[in-house]
């Protein structure tokens, strides 16, 4: 078997085709300029970074008869038979964790090395080591032989003792840039007389997340049929989602193109793309759009504080998605607010844009008399929104009026068991999974969401909803959803009602349009020990 996958066959042998690391490459051609061999070094960062081949790289250099500029020569005995060299040994803490493996390393530790300057030990993943392992290598590297070198490699440097920590020269590697990985890619390609478009190089690059072993890798995975690696290759083989993908997505939301949106993201989730990759990477396209509206200023319909607010909310979902509910429900949910077709749908945190919509509307009622129907379609698209505004502050109403300690506790155990129902609506069980019931009475029930943005989409199906509670665990309420914001505010004038003996009275839904209140004695209307909210 004579093929060797791209990552060992490229596996960088000197300083200089290590990228991406200038800073410690240098700092350690110094060291072995200047003779200052410290005796351990901790090399700490993301994996496929370079970490382990510096540290071969740096054992081949300090054992060199002669370094070039802090590298080795590369002609040299020590540099020729590096491989079979019985001073480099090499130990994968994963597999070799226990105090036991790490007694015998130091027993050996005491042996003078058979060809060159230094017994080099390099440990790989050192984390993994047991407290009694960690021990014994301390006992070592508190008074190490001035043979003897110690390099520590790990992709998790906070499970590291201190006391380990201490005694190390520590080296924390970075994720390599894409541009570089481009690059390196570019020239084994040449090499390798692989096809491959320049797009799909960059695709590869960012895949690997700044790990160059993963990239190459990926790049040997797609080149096994033969044919051009394209960015079609990359997503059918790969299940990802390409950058311009990611484009076309926001465009649409930009250019309200809401069928077209819904087609891609339904697309995207029959060809079994990743959510999590998705979301990163319209994290990403949005935070660059964010900076370039900075820097030029808004040219397009979503400003800054939009793709703010999706970079914030996305991560939010990312960080506490449920795996029982679908991901691109919630995917869907969270972006289709970011559509302002008929001026339904206002991003929370949007209010420049608003009251930009709300201004042009007026002027096209002062400034065009003769235009009837465009002065009613106006009227009407205000009044609706002053009708759902009523409409749910008659709800909170109606739920004061007996909300009680009691309501509360048996409508939240409702919930929970709403919750486990394996018959609820994606998108209902999204919001419910999302949601928590903050006050109730016998007849309502006010929820809020864990994200804001939630809310909005929440309201407009508040007969789903509602329907579907009867169905699945036969209970009848009335609900409403609201922003923690508008919560917070909700409950503040609650216990100030409380306080001032004023009194809730029920409204009539489809009759009045707004809240009346009267002062009367509070122990008439209120049992305050009766009454929880959260």
């Amino acid at each position: 078997m004579n093929y060797k996958v791209l990552y060992r066959k490229y596996r960088p042998d000197t300083f200089e085709n290590i990228i991406s690391q200038d800073y410690i490459i240098t700092t350690l051609k110094n060291s072995i300029k200047n003779n200052a061999i410290s005796h351990a070094y901790i090399f700490s960062g993301p994996r496929g970074t370079g970490k382990t081949t510096t540290a071969k790289v740096f054992a081949k250099a300090i054992n060199c008869l002669n370094p070039e500029n802090g590298s080795p020569c590369g002609k040299c005995k020590f540099c020729l038979n590096f491989k079979e060299n019985p001073d480099i040994i090499e130990i994968d803490a994963a597999s070799n964790r226990g105090v036991n493996e790490i007694r015998l390393l130091i027993d050996n530790v005491k042996l003078t090395p058979t060809n060159g300057k230094y017994r080099v030990y390099i440990i790989d993943e050192v984390h993994m080591l047991t407290k009694e392992a960690f021990n014994a290598l301390l006992l070592t590297l508190e008074e190490p032989p001035s043979h003897s070198v110690f390099i520590l490699a790990t992709t998790n440097v906070e499970n590291v003792p201190i006391t380990i920590l201490s005694r190390c020269q520590r080296f924390d590697f970075q994720k390599i840039k894409v541009n570089d990985i481009v690059t390196a890619l570019l020239k084994i390609c040449n090499e390798e007389k692989i096809l491959i478009d320049e797009d799909a190089l960059t695709e590869i690059a960012y895949l690997a997340e700044g790990g160059m072993r993963d990239a190459l890798s990926l790049l040997d995975q797609l080149s096994k049929n033969g044919e051009k690696i394209t960015l079609e290759l990359i997503e059918s083989e790969i299940k990802t989602v390409s950058l311009k993908t990611i484009t076309d997505l926001l465009d649409y939301i930009e250019n309200e193109n809401v069928d077209k949106f819904l087609d891609l993201l339904n697309e995207l989730k029959n060809r079994g793309v990743d959510y999590k990759s998705l979301i990163k990477k319209i994290i990403e396209v949005s935070s660059k759009r964010a900076c370039t509206i900075k820097k030029n200023g808004n040219i397009k319909r979503l400003n800054f504080d939009d793709y703010r607010n999706i970079i914030l909310q996305l991560s939010d979902t990312l960080s506490k998605i449920n795996v029982n509910v679908d991901s691109y429900t919630i995917l869907e949910m969270d972006l289709l607010q970011y559509f302002n077709l008929n001026n339904t749908i206002v991003p929370e945190n949007n209010q420049n844009n608003q009251d930009k919509t709300d201004n042009n509307l007026k002027s096209k009622i002062n400034t065009s008399n003769s235009k009837k129907q465009d002065e009613n379609l106006v009227n009407e698209s205000i009044n609706k929104q002053d009708i759902t505004d009523n409409f749910v502050n008659i709800r909170i109403n109606n739920c004061f009026v007996d909300a009680q300690k009691m309501y509360l506790e048996k409508a939240k155990k409702e919930i929970d068991k709403y919750k486990d129902s394996i018959n609820l609506d994606g998108k209902i069980k999204a919001i419910i999974q999302d949601s928590n019931v903050v006050v109730a009475s016998s007849k309502y029930l006010i929820f809020t969401c864990n994200n804001s943005h939630n809310v909005d989409l929440a309201n407009k199906m508040l007969n789903d909803i509602e329907n579907s509670l009867k169905d699945e665990i036969n209970v009848e309420y009335k609900i409403v959803f609201l922003k923690n914001e508008r919560w917070q505010q909700e409950k503040e004038q609650y216990i100030k009602n409380l306080k001032e003996n004023k009194k809730y009275e029920y409204i009539e839904e489809e009759k009045n349009d707004k809240i009346k209140e009267e002062k009367i004695s509070i122990n008439d209307v209120f049992d305050a020990s009766k009454v929880e909210i959260v």
